[in-house]
């Protein structure tokens, strides 16, 4: 009222002095308004820098624990699903059709979770495809057929995709400019090493009964546990929408051709490697191991390789990789596959072969602006789960006229890439070392929301 009262008196008045009384008001009103609202716009990064170390450092390890356990289940499914297969007589192709159905249920997945955010939340979302890809691995211990496994495969990939936006948004939410390098770090070990664990589990019981797909089924709703109940439950940051496929190969061919073609030998690898083991009779514990051998390669040979393209050209580090890698999957044709040569082999081609994603990603930020970055990973991302869609088709095909051609494929997409590396040094400049952006390792299954986490810098 006294606001009201003062603004009619002003209107009313006739003399020289209205200009500059209105003015006084007006700056009154604002005054008023600023003071009333600076506190809540000051909030929102005063909330951040508030949050303490130890809050944070808990709520990044619940969430580790929570995608531990799903990619635990997640690797369980690999070998027993593989021997489950061969036991019910679904033929090669077959199976490798089924295996398949995940990976193009993944790419949906990371293409449509963002939309689903929007419009349910990241706690509801999380808790209701938990739950349903927790139900489809029981669904497949009940019903072994080609068709269901596959509708469950695409479903299953659908909703895991969709648990690693939420969970790594997250993540991407307590990540400091700090911290980031080693939350990464700690992300891709612990997923790798809960991989592992979940292969291995498959020893547990006979892959005939019911036992295993509950077993994957628990680990998969367990998951659940630990994000659920983290205090962090606000919503995180928005998915990064990848950049255009045209403008990113105008500017950087070689970072997109790179990230396609080892999309496709690694979903070959990882895909159908359970597939090849169980058709050639190995035990469970062989599959695990074959399956596994080059994800600890990968695990070792992942920093070093990285830190030695920060010092020289990184495509050189590239071809040099890539053509080990070929050499040593020409070589495990002619191995049995399960002796400890042919262990180590593995091991050393995932070595060479699995890094070179991550160099393909810092190769890619050496050419484009420092805020592109984020939209060119998540394309990369994009463009790599397609080759691991490819991959594990064509090996598929493959595998139907002879079982000793498993490594063909691989062989032939890591030569291919060797021959187009060299051209490309051969044809085109590269940027000068000094001038090379600093290496970041960059998980296999991450979605775009790592990206989000490398690239962005907080106030």
């Amino acid at each position: 009222m006294h606001q009201r009262s003062l603004w009619l008196a002003v209107r009313s008045t006739t003399d020289s002095t209205v200009v500059h009384a209105q003015y006084l008001f007006l700056r009154f009103r604002l005054t008023g308004t600023t003071a009333i609202l600076s506190p809540l716009i000051r909030s929102t990064a005063a909330d951040r820098r508030r949050v303490p170390k130890s809050s944070r450092s808990l709520t990044a390890w619940s969430l580790f624990l929570g995608i531990a356990l799903l990619q635990a289940g997640v690797g369980l499914q690999r070998p027993l699903l593989g021997l489950r297969a061969e036991d019910a007589g679904f033929g090669a192709l077959t199976a490798s059709l089924v295996m398949t159905a995940y990976y193009a249920g993944f790419i949906l997945g990371t293409r449509y979770t963002g939309k689903l955010l929007s419009e349910v939340g990241h706690i509801r979302t999380f808790a209701g495809l938990a739950s349903t890809a927790s139900s489809i691995v029981l669904f497949q211990g009940l019903w072994v057929n080609p068709v269901t496994w596959g509708v469950c495969r695409l479903v299953f990939g659908f909703c895991v995709a969709a648990l690693y936006v939420v969970a790594e948004s997250w993540l991407n939410d307590v990540a400091t400019n700090e911290n980031r390098g080693r939350l990464l770090s700690s992300y891709m070990v612990l997923a790798v090493g809960a991989t592992m664990v979940g292969q291995y589990s498959v020893g547990l019981s006979s892959t005939a009964g019911f036992t295993l797909f509950a077993v994957a089924s628990v680990l998969v709703s367990m998951s659940l546990v630990p994000i659920a109940l983290s205090k962090r439950s606000s919503a995180p940051t928005s998915i990064p929408e990848p950049m255009s496929f045209r403008t990113l190969y105008s500017t950087v061919p070689t970072g997109l051709v790179v990230c396609c073609l080892t999309g496709m030998t690694i979903g070959s690898l990882v895909g159908i490697g359970p597939i090849y083991g169980a058709y050639q009779g190995w035990s469970a514990l062989q599959i695990a191991n074959f399956v596994g051998a080059p994800l600890v390669g990968s695990l070792i040979l992942q920093i070093p390789l990285g830190r030695l393209s920060d010092r020289v050209p990184r495509r050189g580090v590239m071809t040099v990789a890539s053509a080990g890698a070929a050499s040593l999957c020409f070589f495990l044709t002619f191995l049995n596959g399960t002796d400890g040569l042919s262990l180590f082999c593995l091991a050393l081609m995932g070595g060479l072969a699995y890094p070179t994603y991550s160099m393909s990603v810092a190769y890619t930020n050496d050419w484009v602006n420092a805020e592109q970055r984020i939209a060119a990973a998540a394309l990369l991302v994009r463009v790599h789960g397609i080759g691991s869609l490819i991959g594990p088709l064509v090996t598929g095909l493959i595998l139907t006229r002879s079982l000793k051609s498993f490594f063909y494929f691989p062989f032939c997409v890591l030569l291919a890439l060797t021959l187009y590396l060299l051209y490309r040094i051969y044809a085109h400049d590269a940027p000068a070392v000094d001038k090379q952006s600093p290496f970041q390792p960059f998980p296999l299954r991450a979605s775009r929301m790592v990206a989000s986490m490398l690239y962005r810098q907080r106030p």
